[in-house]
């Protein structure tokens, strides 16, 4: 239960605990016990043989300390199966108390973002990727979702509950979902809706009941189309462009002044063109008249003036002394906080994210640069990757090789000259095949997989849709490869694997 509590919460407490289990089952003792479960299961060793070939892979890296690094990362794989697979097997109730533990946890995450959001704490939000307080956003939302759909599990169990329990399980459902779109993890709703889609369709034919099935049917046919009609909204309202006067040279600030254009980039903001329409000169006098921060300055709140163009245009106003005038306080203290666009006020609006997808993938289209915009930067990734796999296309660059070919690659590269902006794949899939080749890429994925047959878990619930949800993250992140990830995916998988929690099939009771 605490390596559960500890998973949303800290990533120190996730080393300790490990090492407490591992330190409980070597004091526990009954070795030649363990060791006969290890022969036995056979699952147990496939799991276990993952970490193994990050070590064989050190045989043939160019980079040791890199490749020693990875083996250092991926040691929950080796411990928590061990620990776990060897041990007394987990029954139903008890799988039920470090589930409830586990979301406790998660919501207590969620409750402390909620709480520096709105100011307590003092710290100012200028990114949603900085409301996941304690580990990194998009581990946070996967976490999320397991616990929603955990906890969607166990309330349509047939079991008796209390009428406390039936609340929180509710209430816990609800609020991690609405938490879920304050995050704005794309990631974290998208593993949601396709996730649903999947329970949804798994039942459909299973009901014998006409109405429920049309019920299902309605709502997986709704998942779909409300979110494509609304991004398809967003879409128009964006490309809705103004009309540009014929003769441009004519054109002057309300004092007469003449404006400077850049009409090599066609960057928009609601339709309008960031980079028509200028004149510094106002702008810096205006500018510095009604705020602290120097116009031509920086500022650790988010603040520069490109910022400053970004949300004028927005609003559909020019960028000189006039334009400012037309904002309000509230919004001299939104461009000062680094907002670019006055429809972002809304930190519970869709709108905001889908726009800022939509805005970076029209300004890579015209040539920007997409470092730090995280959907455009992942093609980007996507392309060197496949890059780096056709020079060793199968045995890989070894455990840590790819740093070194990473490098080589983004030397090339005329974006990215920023190490901050220099990171893997974000495709776990990809991340293997550049470590070990396809070959150990197919190897890792039979060993991830394999197990659930081979322990004729096909049918358990939980364990499926823990799968579902990782497997969906390895498409757009290198889940695998970072200490937080591995670690809860190290814990749940054998948790579920090797366990005695009955598999169940909820919807049907229900309709």
């Amino acid at each position: 239960m605490a390596m559960a509590i500890s998973l949303p919460l800290s990533k120190a407490l996730m080393s300790i605990f490990t090492g407490c289990l591992m330190l409980n089952w070597l004091i526990e003792g009954h070795f030649q016990v363990k060791l006969q479960q290890l022969k036995e299961r056979k699952s147990l060793l496939l799991i276990i043989s993952v970490f193994l070939l990050y070590l064989v892979g050190l045989l043939w890296t160019n980079s040791l300390q890199w490749g020693l690094h990875d083996v250092k990362i991926q040691l929950p794989l080796l411990i928590l199966p061990l620990v776990i697979g060897t041990s007394g097997t987990l029954s139903y109730m008890q799988i039920k108390r470090i589930i409830y533990a586990f979301s406790a946890a998660v919501i207590v995450a969620s409750f402390c973002s909620v709480f520096v959001l709105l100011g307590f704490s003092g710290k100012s939000i200028h990114d949603p990727r900085e409301l996941s307080l304690f580990i990194s956003h998009i581990r946070f939302s996967l976490l999320i979702n397991i616990s929603i759909f955990s906890l969607f599990w166990f309330a349509l169990k047939a079991e008796k509950k209390n009428i406390l329990e039936k609340t929180f399980l509710f209430l816990a459902m609800l609020w991690l979902t609405i938490f879920l779109v304050i995050l704005k993890s794309a990631t974290g709703w998208i593993v949601f809706l396709i996730v649903a889609s999947v329970v949804i369709f798994q039942n459909i034919f299973s009901i014998k009941n006409n109405r429920g099935r049309v019920i299902l049917m309605s709502v997986l046919i709704s998942i779909f189309l409300i979110p494509t009609i609304y991004i398809g909204y967003v879409i128009h309202q964006f490309y809705e462009i103004e009309t540009i006067p014929s003769d441009l040279s004519q054109v002057r600030t309300s004092k007469g002044n003449r404006y400077l254009y850049d009409f090599n980039n066609k960057e928009l903001e609601n339709g309008h063109y960031t980079y028509l329409f200028i004149n510094d000169d106002e702008l810096r006098e205006a500018w510095n008249k009604r705020s602290q921060i120097n116009y031509d300055s920086t500022s650790t709140s988010g603040y520069n003036h490109y910022i400053l163009y970004r949300y004028l245009t927005s609003k559909g106003f020019r960028k000189d002394a006039e334009g400012l005038e037309k904002l309000s306080d509230n919004d001299i203290r939104n461009i000062e906080n680094g907002m670019t666009n006055y429809r972002f006020v809304n930190p519970f609006s869709f709108y905001t994210r889908i726009y800022q997808i939509i805005w970076e993938i029209d300004v890579y289209h015209k040539g920007g640069n997409p470092s730090g915009h995280s959907v455009t930067q992942r093609l980007e990734y996507y392309k060197m990757a496949s890059q780096i796999i056709k020079e060793n296309f199968w045995f890989g660059n070894g455990t840590g090789g790819y740093y070194q070919a990473y490098q080589n690659m983004y030397n090339q590269n005329k974006f990215f000259q920023d190490q901050e902006y220099r990171q893997r794949s974000h495709n776990m899939f990809l991340s293997y095949w550049i470590d070990f080749g396809l070959i150990g890429m197919c190897y890792i994925c039979f060993a991830l997989t394999a197990p659930v047959f081979w322990e004729r878990k096909t049918k358990s619930f939980l364990l499926l849709i823990f799968l579902l949800i990782v497997l969906i993250s390895f498409m757009n992140e290198d889940t695998l490869n970072n200490h937080d990830a591995i670690t809860f995916f190290a814990f749940f998988y054998p948790l579920y694997l090797y366990s005695k929690h009955e598999s169940f099939n909820p919807l049907p009771e229900v309709l």
